[in-house]
């Protein structure tokens, strides 16, 4: 964001190179990556997300140089490794990392839904590399407990709720933030990590070169937006450390806010959709309405990319930070100097570019088209309100908000759209 009266980039901001190196990479590691027959998509897709991670994480440790940045608690002392006390809280902390590992269990293994074949990529994998995946974050959390300046963290008063039978800490703030976050990342990685490897199979299948067309162009760039997407949101769940200070900070807490965030997906959102905003009409969307009009199919198609572009660019400004209902650091330039919540604008955008509900059959059918979309709409502007209200508790989205609220892109064409307005008036008086 350009320097502007009332606000200065505070120390807590996610670094532009992050969203740079995110938007360019993905798609030219994509088109280098090498064929690998003997190896799984599901696999594939792995070691693709483990290269964009290395590369942003070498980014933000090499150019960024977020470790020297404060917010991430930590303070190197090989010290550490041999006082009682960490050694001590070290154990604790162990009780607590089995607890979170059963409660994750105890949740997949009594909701049917992590039974479908569906889900069978994700939990393959852990079934595949269960081995790694724990040396992995033993590993990292023992770097990081031994390198806390204060190691009682949440998972430390998980292991003490364990080791005193829910008599102790069972009211420490870091306790309610410890179990929130597994929530979040136990919901939602299983199934975006799912959604990136069919995306990564359909996309291996294609080239967006050897389209003939701009309606196959366009089928490939608009599943390829999402496939970047996915890669950004499958690596922000599962790489959160303050390692690299992207840790969780603090969680939404109310119910309303959760609620109005996971409807938004599967498997709620096949529900509601269905039964209560279905403004899809069957076969019929944009590309059938315009498929006479080669120019303005491209047009539109071309309007649906670029409004898909930008809700991309959300996530990856984001980058190696991304999470729903979390607060891990401020992203408060491009896009996000447009408005405080270009993802949701652009997405609900694209909704009505593409279902085009107001061309219908008949006009009562376009009206009730229209009323569940914007039934929708409603849905992302609660989100939006509970997400304002949750990162409110860190200052500097406070002066994040005003500065947007008055400086940003949508707000300066509102004054000047407003501004005309008033004119008018008096010019034909």
């Amino acid at each position: 964001m350009s320097a502007r009266p009332g606000f200065k980039r505070p120390a807590s901001a996610i670094p532009a190179t992050t969203g740079v190196i995110a938007i360019t990479a993905i798609p030219i590691l994509h088109y280098l990556w090498p064929d690998m027959p003997g190896i799984s998509d599901r696999d594939q897709t792995v070691l693709f997300a483990l290269s964009m991670f290395g590369l942003l994480a070498l980014s933000e440790i090499f150019i960024a140089r977020i470790h020297l940045q404060p917010g991430s608690g930590l303070v190197y002392r090989p010290k550490n490794f041999s006082d009682p006390q960490y050694i001590l809280d070290f154990q604790i902390k162990l009780v607590g990392l089995a607890a979170s590992f059963g409660l994750l269990a105890l949740f997949y293994l009594t909701a049917d839904i992590y039974r479908r074949d569906w889900y069978q990529p994700f939990f393959s994998l852990l079934a595949d590399y269960w081995g790694l995946i724990l040396a992995v974050v033993l590993l990292t959390v023992t770097a990081v407990h031994f390198s806390m300046r204060h190691p009682r963290d949440g998972l430390w008063h998980l292991g003490r709720v364990v080791l005193t039978f829910g008599r102790q800490s069972t009211d420490a703030p870091g306790l309610k933030v410890h179990l929130l976050g597994l929530g979040i990342k136990g919901y939602f990685l299983p199934l975006m990590f799912c959604y990136l490897v069919y995306d990564w199979s359909f996309l291996q299948t294609r080239s967006l070169w050897d389209s003939t067309s701009f309606a196959e162009a366009y089928r490939y760039l608009y599943r390829f937006a999402f496939f970047l997407d996915l890669t950004i949101v499958v690596i922000g769940y599962a790489t959160a450390t303050r390692l690299l200070i992207s840790q969780i900070r603090w969680t939404e807490a109310t119910v309303s806010g959760w609620l109005v965030c996971i409807i938004c997906y599967a498997p709620f959102w096949q529900l509601l959709s269905r039964n209560y905003f279905n403004y899809v009409e069957e076969g019929f969307a944009w590309g059938n309405w315009l498929w006479d009009y080669p120019v303005l199919y491209v047009l539109w198609g071309s309007t649906i990319l670029f409004f898909l572009a930008i809700y991309c660019l959300t996530a990856a400004r984001m980058g190696i930070r991304f999470s729903n209902l979390t607060y891990r650091g401020l992203a408060c330039d491009f896009p996000y100097n447009i408005s405080k919540h270009p993802s949701y604008i652009s997405k609900n955008i694209t909704w009505w570019l593409i279902s085009i509900p107001f061309i219908a059959v008949d006009f009562w059918t376009g009206i009730a088209n229209c009323t569940a979309l914007l039934g929708v709409n409603g849905i992302y502007y609660f989100r939006a309100w509970h997400e304002e209200r949750c990162l409110s508790q860190a200052p500097s989205y406070r002066a994040y908000k005003s500065h947007i609220n008055e400086h940003g892109m949508l707000a300066r064409v509102r004054r000047s759209v407003s501004g005309r307005a008033r004119q008018r008036p008096k010019q034909t008086s």
